[in-house]
């Protein structure tokens, strides 16, 4: 029996206990033992699975940030490489004669420099107000606190959550 099962019949069975007006007979009695028996095995059955899946959550977190690591290490190793060639290319390459682009080809690759730009910001707080983006985003902090002095928030209400904890 699953602990679903176990809790839908406890239920009918207080439903029970209070049409008998809370008389209990002995094989009440016993059957109501034996249902605490199998909800305590099965609820321990359930908090060593969620420690294990717990357990799991920690170590992917863990070998998430692992992987970032290294990809950052990979994308730093990436760029470092790039202005490495680029820096030899302007040395080493020809001239296009038409763009003046430096060029060079191997049998493999083809490699040039092309011209780009970009916006450098030296000091963020010299710039003008018109020239930053405010993002919107919900405060639900500043909900929480209006609706417990009393306000009412359209589109938002305070829920109580009931959780498990597990020591």
């Amino acid at each position: 029996m699953n602990l679903w099962e176990l809790t839908r019949e406890e239920i009918e069975f207080i439903s029970l206990m209070e049409e008998t007006g809370g008389e209990i007979t002995p094989e009440l009695e016993e059957e109501l033992a034996i249902r605490r028996e199998n909800f305590e095995a099965k609820a321990h059955a359930y908090t060593k699975f969620i420690l294990k899946l717990d357990s799991e959550v920690d170590a992917a977190s863990a070998e998430i940030k692992r992987i970032q690591d290294l990809k950052k290490t990979k994308e730093n190793t990436v760029k470092r490489l790039k202005t490495t060639l680029r820096d030899a290319l302007q040395i080493f390459g020809r001239p296009d004669s038409k763009t003046g682009v430096m060029k060079y080809e191997t049998p493999l690759f083809k490699l040039s420099i092309r011209s780009s730009q970009a916006v450098e910001v030296m000091d963020e707080q010299e710039l003008p107000d018109e020239f930053w983006a405010i993002k919107r985003e919900v405060s639900k902090t500043l909900i929480s606190n209006a609706i417990k002095e009393g306000r009412e928030v359209p589109g938002a209400q305070m829920v109580e959550n009931k959780n498990l904890q597990i020591k």
